[in-house]
């Protein structure tokens, strides 16, 4: 005689169709104002790189000297407009099962582009001596203080996407009586 063990699957509360379907009023507020802070915070980094320039002795240092903060000014500008995008119609997109993946997407290229950008500012600013990589920022220290900024406005918009990420995986509805 043999026992067959019936076997039945729960559904965790963050799989529940019923649940996906709307969130709570904090929830949404949350969402937005993580979403709006990332575009913000992006926005300036993008901006604070395509105008910053210094001079010296004739030669001018700008971001299209180098294509990484050619890069970074471009994921900023895209992860401005996705997290703008985002916020205005995160009533509609918080039951989307794709938006977690999409905004784990965005926050991962903001995430490189952050991190590439910060590694060639770290040999600009210590510089390389086993490469032969000079420490420019001794020279440019005004345009080098302004990309530091930039980096840290850049992370601050991974944080605050990467939060409004975590909140995309598990939305939260209204309690019910």
């Amino acid at each position: 005689m043999t026992r067959r063990a019936s076997v039945t699957m729960v559904e965790l509360e963050s799989q529940d169709a019923a649940t996906m379907e709307v969130a709570s009023a904090k929830h949404v507020t949350a969402t937005v104002a993580l979403r709006v802070g990332a575009a913000v915070a992006s926005l300036a980094a993008a901006v604070l790189v395509v105008t910053n320039r210094q001079e010296r002795w004739g030669v001018e240092v700008n971001f299209t000297m180098f294509d990484v903060w050619v890069a970074f000014v471009a994921t900023n500008f895209f992860c401005t407009a996705y997290s703008l995008l985002t916020a205005i119609f995160v009533k509609k997109l918080l039951g989307k099962r794709w938006l977690h993946t999409v905004d784990q997407l965005v926050v991962n290229l903001q995430t490189a582009a952050t991190a590439g950008a910060g590694a060639i500012g770290s040999v600009a600013m210590w510089g390389n001596k086993t490469s032969g990589w000079y420490a420019v920022c001794r020279l440019y220290r005004r345009y080098c203080d302004v990309g530091a900024v930039a980096l840290a406005l850049s992370f601050a918009a991974f944080l605050s996407l990467g939060s409004a990420c975590a909140l995309s995986r598990y939305p939260r509805t209204p309690a019910r009586h």
